[in-house]
């Protein structure tokens, strides 16, 4: 997913869809590629909705049609590309070239994409999301199933700057009873993938009648999550198998500790854990 934030991405996370239009919505964010050499009709049988709604779709969320979306999402292919070519373009040389469709190369550009979807988020948002991180008191980080691994790594990382980071990564009730203390001045980082489960929604329903501040990494802006995040981040998950990646998740995280670490001071805590950890390293 390339970056065409601060418009598209950004007026799909900020609007209320139908069923339909989250179906077209879901389908623009995860076939950019695709998208831009479709005509609407075409588009449109891909999608599986009628032309009319899909003209209708592009007209809420700000554009006169299918044609200046396609425009701006062509323009950052090529802004993005290693080579000067689209991922279109380069897919179908590929193609050409490895007829057989090379495993290895498609795998290349799923993961490709998965890593630049990250910044098809805004800095205001990631701004806004290291403020809340540096500001709260406690911090949840959430991550069930194939999230588990993103949400500990996360919070080790985090554990080095921040105190009282808290990792919740099972769906089991102790875990979510540990929810039961927090508090508006407390902060939920929660990854989330579809598809969805009903502790997800355990998870982020009591979060927010906790009052804390609720940060959504998903892969899907019309999920049933997404109605309880006070900021959403979106992450592409695309795969040749039959499972999420997870290095878009990765690398979002990454860079979100990043930011913190730009901005927390944490010298003297860092300087403690090495002297409680001295005796541990050879």
């Amino acid at each position: 997913m390339i970056n065409i934030t601060g418009t598209l991405i950004d007026r799909l996370k900020h609007t209320k869809f139908t069923r339909t239009q989250s179906k077209i919505a879901d389908y623009f964010l995860n076939n950019q590629e695709k998208l831009a050499g479709l005509s609407s009709q075409d588009t449109a049988r891909e999608i599986g909705v009628s032309e009319a709604s899909l003209i209708r779709f592009c007209r809420i969320i700000g554009y006169e049609g299918l044609k200046d979306i396609k425009s701006q999402v062509y323009s950052m292919l090529v802004e993005n590309a290693f080579t000067g070519l689209s991922i279109s373009e380069r897919m179908t040389q590929s193609r050409e070239k490895f007829p057989h469709a090379d495993p290895s190369l498609q795998f290349q550009t799923f993961m490709y994409q998965n890593m630049i979807s990250v910044f098809s988020n805004s800095k205001e948002d990631f701004t806004r999301v290291t403020e809340i991180l540096t500001s709260s008191q406690h911090k949840y980080i959430i991550g069930l199933r194939g999230c588990r691994g993103i949400a500990l790594t996360f919070s080790r990382t985090l554990s080095f700057m921040l105190p009282n980071v808290i990792c919740l990564n099972d769906g089991e009730g102790m875990s979510i009873s540990r929810m039961q203390d927090a508090t508006e001045n407390d902060a939920v980082i929660m990854f989330v993938f579809s598809r969805y489960y009903k502790t997800d929604i355990k998870y982020a329903s009591l979060a927010r009648r906790k009052g804390a501040k609720i940060c959504l990494i998903t892969d899907e802006l019309s999920g049933p999550i997404h109605e309880y995040a006070d900021l959403t981040l979106y992450v592409s998950t695309s795969s040749v198998s039959l499972f999420h990646s997870t290095i878009g998740a990765a690398v979002i995280s990454e860079y979100i500790s990043t930011l913190v670490s730009r901005t927390a001071d944490y010298r003297q805590r860092i300087d403690e854990r090495d002297e409680i950890t001295s005796e541990q390293r050879l």
